[in-house]
C-alpha cells in the first residue's frame, strides 16, 4: 500500500501546551494510516478568527472544521482523517 495524499490539514492555536498535543496527534495518525498532507500550524489570532474558529485548539481538514475547543481523541483524529481520504 502507497501512500496517499489527503491535501490539507491545519491546527489552529497560540501554539499553547492543548495545541501541540493537538498537532502530535495529527502528525502521528497520518504517519499510522500512510497518508501524506500538507500540516499547517496557524498562531495568528486574527488569521484564525478569519477562519470561522472560536475556541482553539481546532483542526480543519481540506476547508472543513472537524473540531474545535478540545483536545480529540487519537480514534477520532484517525477517523476523520479516514474519511477523507482518497480511495
Amino acid at each position: 500500500m502507497g501512500v496517499k495524499t489527503l491535501g490539507t490539514v491545519k491546527v489552529l492555536g497560540s501554539g499553547c501546551p492543548r495545541c501541540q498535543e493537538t498537532k502530535k496527534l495529527v502528525v502521528n495518525a497520518l504517519i499510522e494510516l500512510q497518508l501524506a498532507a500538507d500540516v499547517q500550524e496557524i498562531k495568528d489570532l486574527k488569521e484564525i478568527a478569519k477562519l470561522g474558529i472560536l475556541f482553539t485548539p481546532a483542526i480543519i481538514i481540506n476547508n472543513e472544521i472537524v473540531s474545535q475547543g478540545e483536545i480529540p481523541k487519537y480514534k477520532e483524529v484517525k477517523k476523520w482523517l479516514m474519511d477523507r481520504a482518497p480511495r
